[in-house]
């Protein structure tokens, strides 16, 4: 069995959380060069109905790959 190893050029973590004031929301916020990439959902945190989403976005090299022809 063999194993192939794809390495992203560039990657990132996007997300809407609330600032610590739990009144503004950090929509412009972009995680770029950090050592791990977090996915998450909060429910609840500014008020009961509330929800916190976070993204990651990576891009992955296409030169060079093969395509399967049928």
């Amino acid at each position: 069995m063999a194993i192939k190893r794809y390495t992203a050029i560039a990657d990132t973590t996007i997300t809407n959380a609330y600032k610590s004031n739990l009144r503004t929301r950090a929509t412009g916020s972009n995680m770029g060069l950090s050592d791990s990439l977090e996915v998450f959902r909060i429910y609840g945190q500014q008020d009961s109905g509330s929800s916190e989403l976070s993204r990651v976005l990576i891009k992955f090299p296409v030169t060079g790959s093969t395509s399967i022809k049928t």
